[in-house]
């Protein structure tokens, strides 16, 4: 029979061996790569202005599909009419979205130095006739 001390080197000395093994394996066996693509996909977005302007030119399109739907809802489903005070904050959170991606588009475009976007025509732009402003 062995001794109490005797026990416990050998279960030290077992356990040495599996630390070894362990590492062992650690250096030798890659884990499987399962979402490669996703990290791909992620630095792309942080780094490609291609792919953000991919990005938010779907989303773009993604808030102006809502638009319609939203007037849609509001127009043919009468009981929401009872909170149509809902109305203007869910239009002006869908422009916020659908501007804040046509802004980052533009930004896109400017990093790789192409020619940007249509200015969205939030105005008329015609310029009210000036008064000559040389001799008064």
């Amino acid at each position: 029979m062995a001794t109490p001390r005797r026990n416990d080197d050998l279960v030290l000395a077992e356990l040495k061996v599996l630390h070894a093994k362990v590492n062992h394996m650690i250096r030798v066996q890659q884990p499987p790569v399962r979402h490669a693509w996703l990290g791909k996909f992620i630095k792309d977005l942080e780094y490609n202005p291609r792919v953000q302007y991919k990005v938010h030119l779907y989303a773009m399109w993604w808030w102006a599909i809502n638009f319609i739907a939203v007037i849609m809802v509001f127009a043919f489903a009468n009981h929401t009419w009872q909170v149509i005070s809902v109305l203007y904050l869910v239009l002006v959170s869908l422009y916020a979205n659908w501007a804040t991606d046509y802004g980052a588009m533009s930004a896109a475009l400017a990093a790789e130095q192409r020619a940007p976007l249509p200015e969205v025509p939030l105005e008329s732009h015609v310029e009210p006739p000036q008064a000559d402003m040389v001799g008064g």
